[in-house]
């Protein structure tokens, strides 16, 4: 396997590792952009929509969102929606009072921009304590392996 270690700030303290969802272009605000019931991205037009973030690693530039934020993402926790983990370039202050009401390890501030190493699919281990984490990239299929073809 082949590794990317990154090095970076912690915001909210803990481990996780799963499987990353990218946000490469737009913002994401956990509480508004996050469907209670679904658990997936409901704003339309926003490039994670209909994408599942419950269960997953969360990487994108920085969240948005009102005071209101960190409510609504302990609801999304109580439903068993949030995310397992957050990693951003750049974090914002009601996404990190988020993560810390409910215990989602997060980072940001790393020493490589996170979207430009991290795909979705990639597999990634947060160690939010120590400021770390680990990319264990995807690997990619080849189309015309096994078609019959050449």
């Amino acid at each position: 396997m082949n590794s990317i270690f990154l090095s970076g700030r912690k915001c909210s303290g803990g481990k996780a590792r799963g499987e990353a969802l990218v946000a490469h272009h737009d913002t994401l605000a956990i509480g508004a952009d996050i469907g209670f019931s679904s658990g997936e991205v409901i704003t339309p037009g926003h490039e994670l929509h209909k994408k599942m973030v419950a269960g997953k690693i969360v990487v994108f530039h920085t969240g948005r969102g009102s005071t209101a934020d960190p409510y609504l993402v302990y609801c999304l926790k109580q439903v068993g929606k949030t995310p397992m983990g957050i990693i951003n370039v750049q974090a914002n202050p009601t996404t990190v009072a988020g993560a810390i009401l409910c215990g989602i390890p997060m980072v940001h501030q790393l020493d490589r921009n996170p979207l430009e190493v991290i795909e979705t699919g990639d597999t990634v281990a947060i160690d939010a304590d120590n400021g770390r984490v680990e990319v264990i990239k995807a690997v990619k299929v080849n189309a015309m392996a096994g078609s019959g073809e050449g």
